[in-house]
């Protein structure tokens, strides 16, 4: 397993358990009323869950499991897949940041272009991977 799936998995695993405090601490208040304010949590948790863990868990499995090309760099250029990880991990960062200050700096929007940059740069990284071995019919 390469060392740029190996980092997206743990990163995500790291998500994972932050969305699943964030989800227990929601639950437990809906039980026994902490503080109005822990629903503040759910879209940060959303946020945690969806691109944090499986996104995030999907894209470095894939970068791992897609075809290698045959020649070296077999997964294509490496400072793309470091791209692709920051890019992500910031950008939710950057929409979590969005959420606790509550500014209209348009970080919201920042942070959905790097999530987006981090999804381009995943197809650019794995385009000319896919490939066809069978004999062309056209």
């Amino acid at each position: 397993m390469p060392a740029i799936s190996r980092w997206m998995i743990r990163i995500s695993l790291l998500y994972l358990l932050v969305g699943m405090v964030s989800g227990a601490i929601m639950l437990v208040n809906k039980a026994y009323v902490i503080h109005p304010s822990v629903w503040a949590l759910l879209p940060i948790h959303i946020e945690v869950v969806i691109f944090g863990w499986v996104i995030q868990l999907t894209l470095g499995t894939a970068y791992w499991m897609l075809p290698r090309f045959l020649e070296q760099p077999q997964r294509g250029n490496p400072q793309l897949a470091i791209g692709m990880v920051v890019a992500l991990n910031l950008g939710i960062l950057v929409i979590i940041a969005d959420i606790l200050l509550s500014v209209s700096w348009g970080l919201g929007l920042l942070g959905r272009i790097l999530e987006l940059s981090a999804v381009v740069l995943f197809v650019i990284l794995h385009w000319d991977r896919i490939v066809s071995y069978r004999a062309s019919t056209t």
